[in-house]
């Protein structure tokens, strides 16, 4: 029992969900998904037709994550909305949601 209670996905999630869309807490959201998906941030942001000076400031928590910048990581990469604004999992893509 007590190693499901110290799994990340257990205590990185709940900790998210409550800081909601601060910045902090989708810079992480974007960072995790990034690196699951084994990509570099420059890789990460031009895959979904930002630029790398355009994404870094989302998550590294020094710019609010704009609606544009959402909509697209949500086309290239099936991230919804509630993922990254407020840290709901419910609609992640298996791929992602399995190793969080």
């Amino acid at each position: 029992m007590l190693s499901v209670i110290s799994s990340p996905r257990l205590t990185m999630f709940p900790m998210l969900e409550h800081m909601e869309d601060k910045p902090e807490a989708v810079g992480l959201r974007l960072k995790r998904v990034r690196e699951i998906l084994g990509l570099s941030k420059k890789e990460f942001a031009e895959k979904a037709g930002l630029s790398e000076q355009v994404y870094g400031p989302f998550e590294n928590a020094r710019r609010e994550l704009s609606l544009q910048g959402a909509k697209k990581l949500r086309k290239t990469y099936s991230l919804p909305l509630e993922f990254m604004y407020f840290g709901k999992i419910d609609d992640l893509p298996t791929r992602i949601s399995r190793d969080l």
